[in-house]
């Protein structure tokens, strides 16, 4: 039991990532086979010969230098309130996350042609890595359990909390390498799709995240006898039986959620490079 207990609140306590290595990777995969012939012959200059996918975790990796990447962290989220209809993000509270802003700033710096390589080299790393964090759902929550990262289950009879199992939880349990999982996610997609999975903009794609927030965390396992904004799992101290215990079931159902969002991040970062990438 304390071993157990040990395992929750090591996970619980980690720092809030999205979608894993190999979930970033099949965007930086995906977006690949879209981006134009050009296009991909700067991104390889600009990279040195390393590809998306390869780059993609990289502003995960510097978490480990806060020395000097510190002012990147807030970058990968964004605090979206569930009864807000518009979003923005403040400027003034650095807690809400900037990750719209971020993306559209490493967006400008690709498109101008007075930025050094070096500085390119940055804000494509970027790019590729916060637009697959804009579709991982839980990097776009109301912020009240730190993107589910408060929020304790079992998965498979294994210790997780909801964000670590979301990025990358699943997606491990299936076996798949990243390129596997690529190729899997972009079968059966048609041209009208990919057409319509182009449309809008960076804040419609974190809109759709919200929206599919709220549909991800399991009912509680024991209801509160009291009035709680929060479930029973999702708070400081959770018990052992207090733990929603996902399965088969889960996977089944939000699998496809999650296969589609990667797809989605890739085409949406194909396009976004296409257009921006000077």
């Amino acid at each position: 039991m304390k071993t157990f207990i040990a395992g929750i609140m090591l996970i619980s306590s980690s720092a809030v990532f999205a979608w894993g290595n190999t979930g970033h990777r099949v965007v930086g995969e995906v977006a690949t086979r879209f981006l134009d012939i050009d296009v991909l012959v700067k991104a390889n200059k600009i990279l040195k010969g390393q590809s998306l996918a390869r780059v993609s975790t990289w502003p995960d990796e510097i978490k480990s230098e806060p020395t000097t990447y510190q002012h990147t962290f807030n970058w990968h989220y964004t605090t979206w309130q569930t009864d807000d209809h518009d979003h923005s993000e403040d400027e003034e509270d650095t807690s809400t996350g900037f990750l719209l802003k971020s993306i559209n700033e490493q967006l400008a710096v690709l498109g101008d042609p007075n930025a050094s390589d070096d500085e390119k080299a940055f804000a494509l790393k970027f790019v590729v890595h916060l637009v697959g964090d804009v579709h991982m759902p839980l990097h776009v929550g109301a912020g009240t359990d730190q993107g589910g990262n408060l929020c304790k289950v079992t998965y498979m009879g294994r210790p997780y909390n909801l964000h670590s199992l979301w990025d990358e939880g699943m997606i491990d349990f299936t076996n798949l390498s990243f390129t596997e999982l690529s190729r899997f996610v972009s079968e059966g997609r048609t041209v009208q799709e990919v057409k319509a999975i182009r449309k809008g903009s960076v804040v419609d794609w974190a809109l759709e995240s919200k929206n599919i927030v709220a549909s991800l965390y399991p009912a509680d396992v024991i209801p509160s006898t009291e009035q709680m904004s929060i479930l029973n799992y999702c708070k400081k101290d959770v018990l052992p039986e207090e733990m929603p215990k996902l399965s088969y079931e889960y996977a089944y159902k939000f699998m496809p959620v999650i296969e589609r969002r990667l797809y989605e991040a890739g085409v949406r970062l194909a396009m976004l490079l296409n257009q921006n990438l000077k």
